[in-house]
């Protein structure tokens, strides 16, 4: 019997390592590569209490994410869960809970919006928006707050105008946003206090669009709902709110993150896509594999036996799908602690896979690759005016956000 086999039939959580293992936000926990060599299917204690199988092969993530028997639906009183306090993302009507002809119903209402073709129109917009907030940054002048001045600001008000939300709201999203991460640095009531708002102000938001009708994606997802019934009253809100806080928390965390690794010490990086811009496309997909957007784990639990590369997982075990420790992996990413940016490797899975596959991944890396662009081509001279031990960040379960990003040029 191989550790890996008796790890898997633990059932008690007591006698389980704990997870996650916190290290620097920057960085996947160190505990990650170990257990990947001797234990890649391991049992784990979660903060929740609960056991699941932590999966850190790139083999094992991205089969996992592709396997309809591996159930996103873990929102019932007694289903596995990473914490023990509430999240808004344990709510069933929300998409990412949903799985089969459930889930496809609600993505087809909105998948329209977000194929490559709909993104090759809306690049002059977000060209015009990047343009827009450097020239406040230089109106400003250095030294600034990158995050607050435009990596959260960028793809805030690219989705509030591909919703149809008024900009002068973007602002207050902010915070929003943070609280559906997992509510980093606010206590369980401050985060059901943030919530309860965001959703009352798209509530109201819902009802002025119903009485002055545009033809923006909100009154898509409205027609849909008030038209051929396909979206319940509850989920049309919760898909609303779902867009906004997912369509700005995770790039702007994702752009501050490459900033850091682009910008810190001698910035050799920065210099390189300043030397040659046609590698930013590139050096986004690295980017994104290097960074991540945090240290912690999506739970799925299998309805059916899966026989995955490292091992079997059966019906009712949990699993916690680790993407920073798959896109460390050795195997798919060769010297993988190091940024490539001409790596021939399979894609990240940071935007997940199969039928979860995100639906806004190519709007995030249209983001990303004008908002890295245009930094390069206006503000050349960028240098952080911080050491990296000296950011913070959010704590944040699902998005470990940046909680700012002090810099000068």
């Amino acid at each position: 019997m191989t550790d890996t086999d008796h790890r898997s039939e633990l059932s008690d959580p007591a006698d389980l390592p704990a997870f996650p293992f916190r290290s620097h936000s920057l960085t996947p926990p160190a505990e990650y590569a170990e257990r990947r060599a001797t234990c890649p299917m391991g049992q784990v204690r979660l903060p929740s209490g609960d056991p699941a199988i932590l999966l850190l092969t790139y083999r094992d993530v991205a089969a996992a994410m592709a396997d309809p028997r591996l159930s996103h639906d873990l929102t019932g009183p007694d289903a596995a869960r990473m914490t023990k306090e509430p999240s808004f993302l344990q709510d069933p009507d929300v998409v990412l809970n949903k799985d089969g002809e459930d889930h496809l119903r609600m993505r087809r209402i909105v998948a329209g919006a977000f194929t490559p073709r709909r993104v090759e129109r809306w690049r002059p917009v977000i060209q015009q928006i990047a343009n827009e907030l450097v020239d406040d940054l230089e109106k400003v002048g250095p030294p600034v707050d990158l995050v607050a001045g435009y990596c959260f600001a960028l793809p805030v008000r690219i989705i509030c105008r591909l919703l149809g939300v008024p900009e002068q709201d973007a602002l207050r999203f902010r915070v929003w946003s943070n609280a559906f991460s997992a509510g980093a640095q606010m206590t369980p009531e401050q985060t059901a206090a943030e919530i309860g708002a965001f959703l009352g102000y798209m509530a109201e938001l819902l009802a002025a669009k119903r009485a002055e009708p545009g033809e923006d994606l909100i009154d898509d997802l409205i027609a849909a709902r008030d038209g051929a019934d396909k979206l319940t009253e509850h989920e049309l809100l919760a898909l609303a709110t779902g867009l906004i806080a997912a369509g700005n928390e995770t790039t702007a965390t994702a752009l501050s993150r490459a900033l850091v690794e682009l910008l810190e010490d001698d910035r050799r990086l920065w210099r390189q896509l300043l030397d040659d811009p046609g590698l930013v496309p590139a050096a986004v997909d690295e980017l994104l594999r290097f960074t991540g957007l945090s240290n912690s784990t999506l739970l799925r639990v299998a309805v059916e036996d899966v026989e995955l590369p490292s091992g079997p997982v059966r019906t009712g075990q949990v699993i916690g799908i680790a993407s920073n420790g798959a896109m460390r992996d050795p195997e798919a990413y060769p010297d993988p602690d190091t940024i490539c940016f001409d790596r021939d490797a399979p894609p990240t899975l940071i935007f997940g896979g199969g039928p979860h596959y995100c639906l806004g991944a190519h709007l995030a890396k249209a983001e990303l690759a004008i908002g890295l662009g245009t930094l390069l081509q206006r503000l050349p001279g960028l240098r952080m005016t911080v050491t990296r031990d000296e950011l913070t960040f959010s704590g944040g379960e699902n998005v470990d956000s940046m909680i700012s990003l002090p810099v000068a040029w």
